[in-house]
């Protein structure tokens, strides 16, 4: 802690300043997916703000958690919230933070200057697992805080920029809904030719399609193949691979997105070499509906290969336009069939023979270009605001910086920041 206060400011613990109430260890066998009852706020759902598990069981008032309350998970990032969605209970390993009534504490500066304590000692905590707050950690805080004329209106100030954050955050999922919109209607009733919608329909093994389509079964129009395992030593040198989160992420596969490197020698860089177009799927995931993403390699150099935890598919003539290649994979027939030919055990999991059994819908290469194209521009527009999102937020971040130490202060009478 610095040892120069900003004028006016005092030096206080946070103990005396903050009430704690630590979440109450309810029964899991009264755990229930009934969202008639109230909900439970687990520390998976600090992130999401919204509940999937629901409280079968009488429970005490003062464990309701409301809107608006400062909520800190225990474990893991120390995920801070304010709680932004209806009421729910207060589960252990998550506690509410409230300014007490004689501490002269502004509730919306005490969670701006948390979210800044809370990283600084995610930081400084040393652990090979699981990270692990407790009460007494947030007690302990002591630093320099500003008198509550000052608090308010730097809460004012960082609140006003996250409306604009989750105004901004709106826009990108308007913007997702929208794709998936599209997705869902240019890849089974395509966008016809010359801005005319196509009009005749005919049965097909993915659904009803445009009557110039054709439907192809995976494996009739791909070679399939398991990327290369090598040991742990093998990896952090030598040429880039793709791994399995380059094609989880969607979007197109550039060489500028290759990180990981992987030693191989000449004839296996030969056998597991990827071409410009080629198509990889995810072979695992947690869940069957996340199974079998779909990605395209779309830079042009001659020295990737592709790990084993995804596979790959290499067109067997030039039924496809790279481009396209993004999208045709993840309509919801497309995304059904997937989960239809996974196994799942411990994990799920599809295998390059299941892949071939895959039904898709083509279109001809003209019409293939307009869908990718129009599917892009909506991309491009997501990117775009997600770039501007990702701004503003370090732009918070550097003006929580200055705010909370007092690097830059504000005129309680004015909209005016001053530096000192």
């Amino acid at each position: 802690m610095s040892k120069t206060v900003p004028e006016g400011w005092a030096i206080h613990p946070l103990n005396d300043k903050v009430d704690i109430l630590s979440g109450f260890p309810f029964k899991s066998s009264l755990f229930c997916d009934d969202p008639s009852k109230m909900g439970i706020i687990r520390i998976r759902d600090l992130a999401k703000q919204s509940v999937e598990t629901f409280y079968a069981g009488d429970f005490d008032d003062a464990y309701v958690i409301r809107k608006g309350d400062i909520l800190v998970g225990m474990d893991g990032d120390f995920n801070i919230v304010k709680w932004k969605t209806k009421s729910a209970l207060l589960n252990q390993r998550i506690c509410k933070v409230k300014a007490s009534r004689s501490g002269g504490f502004d509730s919306d500066f005490l969670f701006y200057s948390l979210v800044d304590d809370l990283d600084s000692i995610h930081s400084a905590t040393g652990a090979t697992t699981v990270k692990h707050l407790s009460v007494k950690d947030i007690k302990g805080i002591e630093k320099a805080y500003p008198p509550l004329s000052e608090q308010k209106k730097i809460a004012a100030i960082l609140s006003s920029v996250d409306e604009v954050i989750e105004k901004t955050r709106a826009q990108i999922d308007k913007l997702k809904d929208l794709k998936t919109g599209m997705m869902q209607e240019l890849l089974t009733k395509g966008i016809g030719s010359g801005g005319v919608p196509h009009t005749e329909f005919k049965d097909s093994s993915v659904g009803k399609i445009p009557v110039s389509w054709e439907s192809y079964l995976l494996g009739d129009v791909f070679d399939l193949k398991n990327g290369v395992n090598k040991d742990k030593d093998a990896f952090g040198h030598g040429v880039p691979i793709i791994s399995y989160k380059n094609v989880y992420v969607g979007g197109g596969i550039l060489d500028s997105d290759l990180g990981a490197l992987v030693e191989m020698n000449e004839k296996e860089l030969s056998r597991f070499r990827v071409h410009f177009g080629d198509v990889f799927f995810t072979r695992t995931s947690e869940t069957p509906d996340e199974i079998g993403f779909s990605n395209v390699y779309l830079g042009r150099r001659d020295d990737v290969v592709f790990n084993g935890f995804v596979i790959r598919a290499r067109q067997k003539n030039d039924l496809f336009h790279p481009h396209f290649l993004k999208y045709v994979f993840q309509s919801n027939a497309v995304r059904k069939q997937m989960m239809d030919n996974s196994k799942f055990t411990t994990r799920a999991g599809i295998s390059g023979e299941s892949l071939g059994r895959i039904a898709i819908a083509v279109p001809d290469i003209p019409e293939q270009k307009n869908i990718a194209n129009a599917l892009d521009s909506v991309e491009a527009r997501i990117t775009k605001t997600i770039n501007k999102i990702n701004t503003i937020q370090s732009f918070k971040k550097a003006m929580m910086q200055d705010l909370l130490t007092g690097k830059v202060r504000v005129n309680v009478n004015s909209r005016e920041l001053s530096n000192v």
